[in-house]
């Protein structure tokens, strides 16, 4: 009976930290959503489904992202999507192996994300708050820093979406040390392997063990 109630207890605990990961998701869409419909912002967004050149790059995820991340992966994909997504994810470290951070962030157009497919995103109902808050008032300017591989070229969005993000960012990496968990930022490419190859990621996440590798 204990055995049956310590599951029971553990199973309240990881939906807790998935709701918590989905409400603060929420929470990006309803400010992000706020702040684009004030009258004053002298220009719109200009992102759109198949707009996609921000979709080069190794985003970070929080632990309770990647959980959420990987239940959407248990929920919808199939095995031969999953041995897709490992085979993208070697084709990256192979590429990035040895490389410098200065010298990966200028490659960036060489490193879609593993999610990327025919210009949409496959996750999109579970994706990190860091894509959530990417956007762009010019999708002209998008395209030719990509084209161009000028990465060093700033995009032309709203400072305060990125300050949502971090917001956000902080307060999941809050959420896992309040609950003695690895709260380390993660490479989302790395995340989504680390918690492909282990048995039971969310479990062993919420003993306290270190789940996802870091750097």
């Amino acid at each position: 009976m204990s055995m049956l109630l310590s599951l029971k207890k553990m199973k309240n605990i990881k939906d807790n930290v998935l709701k918590q990961a989905s409400n603060e998701l929420r929470r990006t869409d309803d400010a992000i959503r706020r702040f684009l419909s004030l009258e004053s912002l002298p220009e719109p967004i200009a992102c759109k489904p198949g707009c996609h050149y921000c979709c080069f790059n190794l985003p970070m995820v929080t632990p309770p992202e990647a959980l959420l991340i990987g239940h959407y992966l248990d929920r919808t994909f199939t095995y031969h999507q999953k041995q897709t997504l490992n085979q993208r994810i070697r084709k990256i470290n192979e590429k990035i192996a040895d490389k410098r951070a200065d010298e990966i962030f200028m490659m960036r157009h060489e490193l879609p994300c593993i999610f990327l497919e025919k210009t949409m995103c496959m996750i999109y109902a579970v994706r990190p708050a860091v894509c959530r808050a990417c956007s762009s008032t010019s999708e002209a300017h998008c395209k030719m820093i990509f084209e161009t591989k000028n990465h060093r070229s700033r995009l032309r969005s709203y400072p305060q979406l990125r300050e949502m993000f971090e917001t956000v960012h902080l307060r999941l990496i809050e959420f896992c040390r309040e609950k003695g968990c690895q709260s380390d930022a993660l490479k989302l490419s790395d995340a989504v392997e680390d918690y492909i190859r282990h048995p039971n990621p969310a479990t062993a996440w919420l003993r306290g063990e270190i789940v996802f590798r870091i750097y």
